[in-house]
């Protein structure tokens, strides 16, 4: 399969997808209802942006199997798997804030080969194939060279259950004191293409979603990034940023 030729048909897909949500906001036509917890929205507009994405991907790709957040997974067994996340930071969307993003990478027999993450609303499209490595908008990019953690800036972000078990609370507390800056986009996948690009330095979260991360995740190794998935407190844990930060964030993190 010519990846690069893949990755150009997904660059228009979400060029078309990204100006049907930017067109809902701006009208503000859209419904908001939650799952199954009362802070975890979806609005339709999630749904049907999924299902242009499903559509056009069916229609280049009938043989392939698809895991969208909003439709779970298809029955289809094929090696080369699509996974879908039509509104990563669906929060931001309902409340207008800019920080939202449609992520989609194809994995083949479970490995990642291509991530693409737009963010219609500040015109940045983070794209990569495996091996051929990151870029934002056609240009190369890379992790920071920030080499200690009090000197660094750090996303996290917090569960939907944290209302009952904020399981990332503890580690909120004990690092943001010992770094320059944290930040909270409200999107996994911004997080991590802002740490493939240098704009972070590291990044973790717990109780990720495969449909959060695929696409991020390739783009943060193919810039030059060192990622670690583990199991803490009962939930998966993600850290990732480049190597020092990395590493730093692992002793501090880790038990």
């Amino acid at each position: 399969m010519d990846y690069q030729k893949v990755l150009n048909n997904i660059i228009e897909l979400v060029k078309e997808v990204g100006a049907f949500q930017l067109e809902a906001k701006k009208e503000q036509n859209f419904t908001v209802s939650t799952k199954g917890d009362s802070i975890d929205f979806v609005t339709d507009i999630d749904k049907k942006s999924e299902e242009m994405i499903i559509s056009r991907i069916k229609e280049l790709y009938p043989d392939h199997s698809v895991l969208g957040e909003e439709t779970g997974m298809t029955d289809m067994e094929s090696d080369y798997k699509w996974v879908i996340d039509p509104i990563d930071g669906t929060t931001n969307f309902v409340h207008n804030f800019p920080l939202h993003c449609i992520s989609i990478g194809l994995k083949y027999k479970e490995v990642a080969v291509i991530g693409v993450v737009d963010i219609p609303t500040i015109n940045m499209r983070f794209t990569t194939v495996r091996g051929d490595g990151a870029y934002l908008n056609g240009e190369p990019i890379k992790v920071s060279k920030v080499e200690f953690l009090a000197t660094s800036v750090i996303a996290t972000g917090f569960p939907y259950f944290r209302k009952e078990n904020n399981v990332n609370l503890p580690y909120f507390n004990k690092i943001v004191s010992n770094i320059a800056g944290i930040r909270r986009t409200g999107s996994a996948a911004i997080d991590l293409c802002f740490v493939s690009a240098g704009m972070l330095d590291g990044y973790w979260e717990f109780a990720l979603n495969e449909w959060d991360i695929c696409a991020g995740l390739l783009l943060v190794e193919e810039a030059g990034g060192k990622i670690t998935e583990t199991n803490q407190d009962g939930y998966p844990l993600l850290i990732c940023g480049n190597h020092k930060i990395h590493d730093e964030l692992v002793e501090n993190i880790v038990v």
